[in-house]
């Protein structure tokens, strides 16, 4: 199972943050993500969720705005 870990990149090595429990010379993956948009493009979520509209089947098909208990507590 993948473990997390942060780690700082300096002078050409991955430096774990916190202790790993890994015997010496183990081979891992390193994944690294890719550029996340910065958070004050979208604080509050808001343009990310208007533009999944009518992408999820069976969901909302306008703007969830102020009404957005309806949608997720629907009946």
């Amino acid at each position: 199972m993948p473990t997390a870990i942060r780690a700082v990149y300096e002078a050409g090595v991955f430096k774990p943050k916190e202790p790993v429990e890994l015997e010496e010379r183990t081979e891992v993956e390193v994944l690294i993500p890719t550029a996340v948009q910065p958070q004050d493009d979208d604080p509050t979520g808001w343009k990310t969720a208007d533009a999944l509209i009518g992408f999820v089947e069976g969901g909302p098909k306008e703007p969830v705005g102020e009404e957005h208990d309806k949608h997720l507590y629907r009946r």
